[in-house]
């Protein structure tokens, strides 16, 4: 398969897009406002599922975030929403070093009020960046003296808290999480995921390939790209590139996002370092492989079969992407009848977000058939949807395998290109499967309020 678009990976937009007259200079600080959903189809159209939104509170510095601005952030997640899109999500007071941040009470009360709209619309966050300390919201500069390890701290942690634990905040170091936490240890498989604050942060380098250490991204380059080797097998890594350097050729270029297990790059920024990537021809492969690439490689299937069976299912994937899906996903199968379009749905106890780039990937089992299942002949899917209630059935945020042909455009669904003949059994028979195919009833959309407004 080719190019295309998969939820919460792969190159991203800062919106509404980046007009650079200098170093890092984000449009986004100064125009905040989405105001159409135009601008984030055209994002969708070309190929992009996430975009960056940085919000600059400058003028809120000293009090509270007025209900205007509140409202301006909710409605900016409305139109992403709809838009089919999901966003990382940036608040920063200043945008050049020298400009004033907030004081730590101002940021925590600030984070406070956000933490509704936060909860509300956290199934469309891909990920949230720390900001709020000092220019850009990078964590340096800060007029107010928050460069330090207990009010960086006491911000990542009510950040943490702001947002439901599904989710991870991107600190713009890995020096600011080994200091906060006090280890140099990173993620180990047992704690991936277990929903402890130091297995929900991640990093975001935003001067990658600029120099030996990134413009001090790192205190220790050869034992902190170690360190997030391991510690990004688990928790996302994203950022931009700065500076067109002898670090940016491909070569290095695509060796460093495998080790470090990129999943998210900024399209706009530095347009320099991508030209030298198209023209020594891996641009391609960089935007095939940011996160997780799933392919298919074999599948087999019990095919005949009578109600009261378990139908025995082996699937073999492999991940071919740099890094691995970081927030939850389901597994499903799906049974699609020949005769009527009914579709039966069974949801599979696995974790994708295991499946690490290189693995071959086996996820095999027994699914029951009860007599609800009519007799006859099924199409058989595998589909990746969102966990969330909102997203679950919209097709944008399903996980699309790689290879040709099998991913279906209205569903969402991936087309394992096998059929199953169920006969009439006696309902004697009962199989041993603690999991059983249930009638799927997609839910109609003005159940779901939100997608509607």
């Amino acid at each position: 398969g080719g190019m295309f678009a998969n939820p919460e990976r792969g190159f991203f937009s800062s919106f509404p897009g980046p007009t650079y007259t200098g170093f890092a200079l984000h449009q986004t600080w100064r125009d905040r406002d989405i105001r159409t959903l135009a601008g984030l189809e055209e994002i969708r159209a070309k190929g992009q599922s996430t975009v960056s939104l940085d919000y600059n509170l400058k003028e809120f510095r000293n009090q509270k975030l007025s209900k205007a601005e509140l409202d301006l952030i909710e409605n900016n997640f409305q139109l992403i929403r709809k838009a089919g899109l999901k966003c990382i999500i940036r608040f920063a007071y200043s945008e050049s070093i020298g400009e004033p941040d907030a004081p730590l009470n101002i940021v925590l009360m600030h984070i406070g009020q956000l933490k509704p709209i936060l909860q509300a619309n956290y199934d469309i966050i891909a990920v949230m960046q720390a900001g709020f300390i000092g220019a850009w919201g990078e964590w340096h500069s800060s007029t107010n003296g928050l460069d330090n390890v207990s009010d960086r701290r006491k911000i990542l942690f009510a950040e943490l808290d702001a947002l439901p634990k599904v989710r991870m905040v991107q600190l713009r170091t890995p020096h600011f999480k080994e200091e906060i936490f006090g280890r140099t240890t990173p993620i180990s498989r047992s704690e991936a995921f277990n929903e402890s604050k130091f297995s929900r942060v991640g990093e975001h380098n935003d001067c990658f390939l600029a120099n030996w250490n990134d413009y001090g991204t790192y205190a220790d380059t050869a034992a902190q790209k170690e360190f997030i080797s391991q510690d990004c097998k688990y928790v996302p890594m994203g950022g931009e590139t700065c500076h067109l350097s002898e670090y940016c050729e491909c070569g290095n270029a695509i060796g460093q996002m495998e080790k470090l297990h990129w999943s998210l790059l900024n399209s706009g920024w530095n347009p320099a370092v991508y030209k030298q990537w198209e023209a020594e021809g891996c641009l391609d492969q960089v935007r095939k492989r940011l996160g997780y690439r799933l392919e298919l490689i074999s599948g087999t299937f019990d095919d005949s079969l009578s109600q009261g069976d378990s139908f025995g299912y082996s699937i073999r994937l492999t991940n071919v992407g740099f890094a691995a899906l970081y927030n939850p996903r389901d597994v499903e199968i799906i049974l699609q009848s020949e005769s009527n379009n009914d579709r039966y749905v069974a949801a599979l106890p696995t974790d994708p977000r295991f499946w690490q780039p290189g693995d071959t990937i086996d996820v095999s089992g027994q699914i029951g058939i009860p007599s609800s299942v009519p007799a006859g002949k099924y199409s058989v899917y595998l589909n990746l949807p969102d966990p969330t209630p909102l997203l679950h059935y919209r097709p944008y945020y399903s996980v699309r395998l790689a290879n040709r042909g099998v991913w279906e455009d209205s569903t969402g669904y991936n087309n394992l290109g096998f059929k199953l003949n169920v006969y009439s059994g006696q309902a004697s028979q009962v199989s041993k499967s603690k999991l059983v195919f249930r009638k799927l009833i997609v839910p109609t959309m003005n159940t779901q309020k939100k997608n509607d407004q």
